[in-house]
Parts: C-alpha cells; sequence; structure tokens
C-alpha cells in the first residue's frame, strides 16, 4: 500500500492551468523529491496534496483513502506541512509553537496530557530545539526557527511530511543541519520536499519528480534524472554531470561560457586518467584556457569529461598500449600548448608513452598536479614513471597541489619554476 498515490490530477487558479496529468507515488518512509524551474507548479503540488487547493480532475490518495474523504482533524495527523517561513505574529516561545503540533489530538476543550507533554519533548529533542524552549520564536535565528517548525511537524505524528523549500532561505550549514534531521525520520515517515538547490536534492533523495510546464519531465532516482539532457531542457543550462567521488550520487557543475565569447591566450596539454583530471579539466575549461588532453581509453572518467566539455582528447582503445599515431597526434597536441600538466594518475606499461613524451621536451613549463600534499602517482611502471618525474622536477617542473594555485599559476603574467628565473611573457625554460 502506497502512502501517497496521486493519480492524474489538473489543478488550475481560475483560467489559468498550473498543473497537468500529474501522476506519482511516493513509497513508504523515502524521501521524494520535487525539482523544477519557477514557475513550474511545485509548490501547487503540495498545496494539493494538504488540501489547500482542490484538483479540477484526478485523485490524491493518502494510504488508498482518497484525499477529499478525511476530516480535517484527521488530514493534520496523517500530514504535517512545514513552509519556507512563516510570520508569527504573537510572541509564543518555542513549546508553545511545538505544542500546537499537538492540537489534532486533543479535544476543543480539553487540555494536553502528560503524553502530549511527552511528545512534544521529543520532538523538540529530535530537532534539537530543547534548549529553546521557553524563547520567544522572534528571539530566535531563522535556522532555529526553521528547526522549531520541524519540531511542531513532528509533534503531530504525521505519516507524511511535505516541506516546501524548508531550507531555501538559510545558509549551508543550516540547510544540512535540516537535512539530516529529514533524512533521519525516514523509514517511519514519507517525506516529500520542495527543492531549489539540484545537488542538495541528488544527495538527500530516494527518487526525483522533475517539473516542466505544468507536467512531469522526468521522474525516477536522482542519476536517471538529473542528467545534462533534462537540465538543459527543463533549466536551459548546460551543465557537467558527475558521479560524486565520495557518495556516487549526481552532482552538477555549470559549465560557462566564458572561453567561446575570449578566446584565451594560453593552451594548456593535461595528461591525465583514472578520474584523476576531470576536476582540473572543468576548472582550466571554465577559466577559459584552450585545453586539450590525452592520451586516455574511451572509457576513462577524465575521457568522459573531457567528451562533456568538448575538450579535444587523444583517444585510444581501452586497455590498449598508445599506438604510433596516438603517440603522434599527442605531440601535436603537446606541441600546440603553453604549458603541460601531469596529475598523479596510474601509470602502467600501456600508458607510459604519455610522460616519456616529456622526457626531453623544451621550450615550455611543466606542472605535475597532486590534488593532495605529497601524493604520488600510482606507478605500475616497474619504477619508469616515477623516475621520469623525478627527473622532470629535478629539471625545474613545478609540482603543485591545489587546482586554484595552479590555475593561477598558469593566468600569472611572469612565472617562474624552481631552478629558472622570472620569465618574460612568451619566453619559456630552457
Amino acid at each position: 500500500m502506497k502512502p501517497v498515490n496521486v493519480i492524474d490530477i489538473d489543478v488550475s487558479y481560475g483560467a489559468k492551468k498550473i498543473l497537468e496529468a500529474i501522476s506519482f507515488y511516493a513509497d513508504r518512509g523515502e524521501i521524494l523529491g520535487i525539482i523544477g524551474p519557477n514557475g513550474s507548479g511545485k509548490t501547487t503540488l503540495l498545496k494539493a496534496m494538504s488540501r489547500i487547493v482542490a484538483p479540477d480532475s484526478g485523485e490524491v490518495r493518502l494510504s488508498e483513502k482518497e484525499l477529499g474523504t478525511f476530516g480535517f482533524r484527521d488530514l493534520a495527523q496523517q500530514v504535517a506541512v512545514v513552509p519556507q517561513d512563516i510570520s508569527i505574529n504573537f510572541a509564543y516561545t518555542v513549546r508553545e509553537i511545538v505544542m500546537m503540533g499537538r492540537h489534532p489530538y486533543i479535544g476543543r476543550f480539553a487540555s494536553e496530557t502528560s503524553g502530549d507533554l511527552e511528545i512534544c519533548d521529543r520532538a523538540m529533542r529530535l530537532a534539537n530545539v530543547t534548549h529553546l524552549a521557553d524563547s520567544s520564536v522572534h528571539e530566535i535565528s531563522g535556522g532555529e526557527r526553521q528547526r522549531v517548525l520541524i519540531a511542531r511537524a513532528l509533534a503531530q505524528e504525521p505519516k507524511i511530511l511535505l516541506l516546501d523549500e524548508a531550507t531555501s532561505n538559510l545558509d549551508i550549514s543550516h540547510q544540512i543541519e535540516i537535512l539530516n534531521l529529514i533524512k533521519g525520520l525516514t523509514g517511519t515517515i514519507t517525506v516529500l520536499s520542495v527543492f531549489h538547490d539540484l545537488n542538495l536534492a541528488a544527495y538527500y533523495c530516494d527518487r526525483l519528480i522533475m517539473l516542466k510546464d505544468r507536467k512531469i519531465y522526468a521522474a525516477g532516482p536522482p542519476g536517471d534524472v538529473l542528467t545534462r539532457e533534462t537540465l538543459n531542457a527543463v533549466y536551459g543550462i548546460d551543465a557537467l554531470v558527475k558521479p560524486h567521488p565520495l557518495t556516487g550520487k549526481p552532482y552538477i557543475l555549470p559549465t560557462y561560457e566564458y572561453a567561446a565569447k575570449h578566446q584565451p591566450e594560453r593552451g594548456v596539454h593535461v595528461i591525465c586518467g583514472g578520474g584523476t583530471g576531470s576536476d582540473l579539466l572543468y576548472a582550466l575549461h571554465r577559466e577559459g584556457f584552450r585545453v586539450s588532453t590525452g592520451v586516455l581509453a574511451v572509457f576513462d572518467t577524465d575521457h568522459a569529461t573531457a567528451m562533456a566539455l568538448n575538450i579535444p582528447c587523444v583517444t585510444e582503445a581501452p586497455f590498449s598500449a598508445i599506438s604510433p599515431e596516438a603517440r603522434e597526434e599527442l605531440g601535436r597536441c603537446i606541441d600546440a600548448a603553453d604549458a603541460v600538466v601531469v596529475t598523479a594518475m596510474p601509470i602502467g606499461k600501456g600508458n607510459i608513452d604519455n610522460i616519456r613524451m616529456l622526457k626531453h621536451l623544451t621550450g615550455k613549463p611543466i606542472i605535475i598536479f597532486s590534488e593532495k600534499s605529497g601524493n604520488r602517482i600510482e606507478d605500475h611502471s616497474g619504477g619508469e614513471a616515477t623516475e621520469i618525474l623525478g627527473n622532470l622536477e629535478e629539471a625545474g617542473a613545478e609540482r603543485v597541489d591545489d587546482i586554484t594555485a595552479l590555475v593561477n599559476l598558469l593566468k600569472r603574467p611572469h612565472r617562474g619554476f624552481q631552478g629558472d628565473g622570472p620569465l618574460r611573457d612568451g619566453e619559456r625554460p630552457q
């Protein structure tokens, strides 16, 4: 039995249709995110599910029971709503606000029981506002007020929790605090939340529904919904969507048109692999450098990043040694670049020609990039790769462990490398 089942609903405000043919479900204990551009109907959808607005047609069913058949008290025991913010005109204490969540269970002329007080105290503990119990809601911060509203919703003991961008006006630390709280409730409460931040939606939600032009454009796990194609079609943006290195969830990096509008004067060839160059490729592309990369296997993560950013890439078949043709193309890319960056990538017999090409390179700087200080390449070449890079450092190659520092180094008008004096524009170390 699905806690939430929305079946083909249409919603209008007067003559203007806001939602059309909306159908979806929510499983017990999951977080279902609702995303879409401004005006796509996200808030209206939550209002239809809490009976603030009535659908023109279709059904909203809660635990197989049609929404319109619930009495208001019964509905408040099933569904709790947390808005973005709420205007509170009276100086209620935090405890009084949270206790309002017990009204659906307290008779009209009755007082709260010891059980109600216990539930209220537990809700405040969960929302981390117990220490604010006797404070006026006018004396606490916005983030604390949002936690109070969540505590009030928890005091209702709902089966379904509706969040209307409940964290969008908060700073990132308060957003994460509240979303971690919500995540900890799943298993007992089904959560439907409108999200403005797509990366937070991807991280915290089990599934997403994406609205566009009054309809559901895409639905499913975050990795299926948040793609470069859907983001372009729904939001009109070009973005690189990558799996997060720690969570595996998708995260979104908007691309920029800077490079197209401002032809860069400097080219950089990035020798990378195994995902060690993806963030760097993105940063260089964003800053407007003329970037090339390779040699990379066609299934490599860095190859996928280069293709997504339309960065020229020298490619080779998977699990194959670098061919003479690819080696020649690599040489042309290096010749055309003003600098070469080598990442702390895995190097074996199959790809060692990438750095062998640098052994006798003169006339341009070489930077060895490792995101963690002291991190070295994974040398599977019997020590040859370590020896080559060591010799390059002795000859003046610079080692950098921060992307921002690397970008600034490449942008510097007068830059020097170990063992060399300052360089004038256009001059290269010999």
